[in-house]
C-alpha cells in the first residue's frame, strides 16, 4: 500500500522531510499547503507535487491525502492536529506535538475517539543507535540506572522576529530544544518523571534562552538536562548505571554508541551509517498507518502527555 502524504507548513524542516520522503519506499508526497499559495506552488514544483493549496483546510479535505506531516511553528500544531482529525487524516506532527498537558490530553482523546493515527515526529527515537543504547540499558547491562545527562544547546543570534525567539510563535529554548533531551531521557528509561525542577535565563523580550532541569524517576534514576539558544554545549548524552555507563555520541542523530563497565573499560561499540535519520520515523509511521495502528509504541501518547506536563511545570517554575 502506497501511503500518500500531505505537508502543512513549508519551511526548512518541511524541505528536509520532503527530500527524505523521496528516498523511502511505499510513500509519496501528494499535496502541500502554505498560508501563501505562491510559496506552496514553488514547493510543489520543486518536488514534483501535483496539488498545492493556500489554505490548510483545503489540504485536510483532499481525498487523495492519507496522512499529514505538520511542519508549522509550535503555536499552530494544536489547531492543525484538530483540523486533520476532523478530516480523518493520519497525523505525524513536528515536535513538540503541543505546548500544554491540557492540549495533549485533548488531541489524544480526539484522535482515539475518531480512530485516527497520531504521532509526534521525534525522529531521534527511531534511529538504530538509540534503539541499541536502550536495549543495553533495559536488559541490565549497566545495572540500575542512577543518572542521565543530556543537553541540546546551540548559539543563535538574538532576533525577536525569528521563530526561535518570537513570543507569538511559542519561541524559547524549552519548546524548540528542550524537548529533545527530555524525550531522549524518557525514551531511554521507558518512564516519565515524578519530580521536575528548573531554572532559566531569559532573552531581552522575555522568552527563555537557557533552561536547566533536574528530574527524578520512580525507578530511582535522576536526570540533569539543559537546553539553550545562546551558547553551544556538548551533544553527547550519558547514561550511568551501577555497573557501567552508555555514551550516545551526538544524541540527536547519533551514529555511534559505546558501553563501558564499572571500571570504565570499553565493552562494546555500535555504529550505524545513514544519510538522514528522518527515514526511520517515516518508515515506522507509514507502517503504523498501513496496519491500522492508532499509536506508536516508540513515541506513545503517554510520553507526549508527560512531556507537555513537564512543559507546564517548567514554565510555572521559571516564570513564577
Amino acid at each position: 500500500m502506497q501511503v500518500k502524504f500531505g505537508i502543512m507548513g513549508l519551511g526548512g524542516i518541511a524541505h528536509r522531510f520532503a527530500r527524505v520522503l523521496e528516498q523511502v519506499e511505499g510513500v509519496e508526497l501528494t499535496a502541500v499547503a502554505s498560508s501563501d499559495k505562491a510559496r506552496a506552488g514553488k514547493f510543489a514544483n520543486e518536488y514534483g507535487v501535483e496539488s498545492y493549496y493556500g489554505d490548510y483546510a483545503d489540504l485536510a479535505a483532499d481525498p487523495q491525502v492519507d496522512v499529514v506531516y505538520i511542519a508549522q511553528t509550535h503555536d499552530r500544531h494544536y489547531e492543525l492536529i484538530k483540523l486533520c482529525i476532523e478530516h480523518k487524516k493520519g497525523i505525524i506532527c513536528e515536535k513538540p506535538m503541543v505546548l500544554t498537558e491540557q492540549q495533549a490530553i485533548e488531541v489524544t482523546k480526539l484522535a482515539m475517539d475518531n480512530q485516527v493515527l497520531l504521532m509526534e515526529a521525534m525522529w531521534s527515537r527511531f534511529i538504530p543507535t538509540f534503539i541499541k543504547a536502550k536495549k543495553w540499558i533495559t536488559t541490565g547491562l549497566i545495572g540500575k540506572v542512577k543518572l542521565v545527562q543530556a543537553s541540546f544547546c546551540f548559539n543563535f543570534p538574538y532576533d525577536p522576529a525569528h521563530r526561535l525567539y518570537n513570543t507569538n510563535t511559542a519561541g524559547g529554548s524549552l519548546y524548540d530544544a528542550g524537548v529533545y533531551p527530555i524525550e531522549f531521557t524518557t525514551g531511554i528509561l521507558g518512564e516519565n518523571p515524578v519530580d521536575v525542577k528548573a531554572v532559566a535565563t531569559f532573552a531581552e523580550n522575555g522568552v527563555d534562552d537557557y533552561v536547566a532541569m533536574s528530574m527524578k524517576f520512580e525507578s530511582g534514576a535522576l536526570a540533569t538536562l539543559s537546553c539553550g539558544l545562546r551558547a553551544a554545549s556538548s551533544m553527547n548524552a550519558y547514561v550511568y548505571g551501577e555497573n557501567g555507563c552508555v555514551v550516545v555520541y551526538d544524541f540527536l542523530g547519533s551514529h555511534k554508541v559505546e558501553r563501558y563497565d564499572k571500571d570504565k573499560k570499553l565493552c562494546e561499540v555500535y555504529e550505524a551509517e545513514f544519510e538522514d535519520g528522518f527515514c526511520y520515523e517515516i518508515e515506522h509511521f507509514a507502517e503504523l498507518f498501513r496496519t491500522g495502528k492508532l499509536e506508536s509504541e516508540i513515541i506513545p501518547h503517554r510520553d507526549n502527555i508527560a512531556t507537555s506536563r513537564i512543559f507546564d511545570i517548567v514554565q510555572d517554575q521559571i516564570h513564577g
